[in-house]
């Protein structure tokens, strides 16, 4: 069968559990089957708050989190902060349509955790998301 473009030959999260947090219930489904597409498993929150109780509630189980910059209620950039509180350890990748400010940066580089200017498409994901479950921060600037 033909690989069609965008299609993984292998998983490169297979086995991985991704925490998609995400207000806009849309995007938030379109990347969710993203993610499930490069093989992980996903547990989705409409927001920071929610993000927080899912990691809490899945401990152990959340390999890396990807997170919205821009949520109604607590921001991705504060709901990463608490996440550390609670992790220190923590993967994190941030999503975003604006670059985002020096803390965010500062703490993502401090943490090995990435940003991810959106729209991305499937290979992009794949690619941040994998080099910072492999301790590889991805911190481009726009």
């Amino acid at each position: 069968m033909p690989q069609l473009p965008g299609d993984f030959e292998d998983k490169p999260l297979e086995g991985r559990t991704v925490l998609l947090a995400e207000d806009e219930e849309r995007l938030r489904i379109i990347v969710a089957m993203m993610i499930e597409e490069l093989g992980a498993e996903v547990i989705t929150a409409a927001d920071g708050k929610g993000a927080i109780d899912a990691y809490r509630q899945h401990s152990g189980e959340v390999d890396i989190v990807l997170l919205d910059m821009r949520m109604t209620g607590l921001s991705g950039a504060s709901t990463f902060e608490k996440l550390v509180e609670i992790d220190p350890d923590v993967k994190v990748v941030i999503s975003s349509g604006v670059s985002p400010d020096e803390s965010v940066v500062t703490l993502l580089k401090q943490r090995k955790g990435g940003f991810i200017e959106k729209p991305f498409n499937l290979d992009r994901l794949g690619e941040v998301l994998s080099k910072v479950l492999n301790g590889e921060p991805v911190i481009r600037r726009f």
